[in-house]
């Protein structure tokens, strides 16, 4: 994977980021589980530094509605 390929990946996830706390789409539908298991793979320190931000979401937000 380049390095372009990375950046897009990594604005993909904090779009869908953005749309879980905006409530236009939920956790489920969103994909974003998969997007972050690449991530993983490919770059792990980016992987977690995206992490935290990805948990905190998730617990502040209730995102279950």
């Amino acid at each position: 994977m380049t390095d372009r390929d990375l950046i897009k990946l990594e604005a993909t996830i904090r779009n869908k980021m953005r749309d879980i706390q905006s409530q236009k789409v939920s956790l489920k539908d969103s994909g974003i589980g998969g997007l972050m298991n690449t991530l993983k793979k490919v770059d792990e320190a980016l992987y977690d530094k995206i992490m935290p931000e990805y948990k905190k979401m998730v617990a502040e937000k209730n995102i279950f509605k």
